[in-house]
């Protein structure tokens, strides 16, 4: 059985951090021109959690969006940034038949690194204690358990 401990995750950044996919990191407002990805967010988010009222509570302060297109264009992940000073990482989301591949990870280093671009002075994320392997991979420490 999984680990579902939640634990707070902290990193600076400090630079590039270098990705093995390619992904895209745009402003929320180019997002919501992109009709075929807010719907397969939407979609992701219906299929994969019970939680779209949190979803819709965080969207008011969502500033950025790192996207995975698969090799049609197709949007297979995404992860959303709300950036007021700090940054915090919400909904990191791959699709179910696009996981494995290291998605996960290129969407959180782009969003690491584009914190770094931007002068932020620190990312943080909550997830569960099992996917602690891929941030750490990322930078990212445990500050916290809840």
């Amino acid at each position: 059985m999984p680990d579902d401990t939640e634990l707070y995750y902290f990193c600076k950044p400090t630079g590039d951090l270098p990705a093995s996919l390619p992904t895209e990191f745009v402003p929320v407002t180019e997002f919501l021109g992109d009709e075929p990805a807010c719907k397969m967010v939407w979609e992701l988010l219906e299929t994969q959690f019970r939680t779209r009222s949190k979803f819709l509570a965080i969207w008011r302060a969502v500033s950025f969006v790192a996207l995975h297109r698969d090799a049609e264009g197709v949007l297979d992940g995404f992860l959303l940034v709300s950036a007021p000073v700090n940054w915090q990482i919400d909904y990191v989301v791959v699709r179910p038949d696009a996981r494995g591949q290291g998605i996960a990870g290129a969407l959180v280093r782009a969003a690491v690194t584009q914190a770094a671009r931007h002068g932020a002075p620190y990312v943080m994320l909550t997830s569960k204690a099992s996917l602690r392997p891929l941030y750490s991979a990322c930078g990212f420490e445990v500050v916290g358990s809840a």
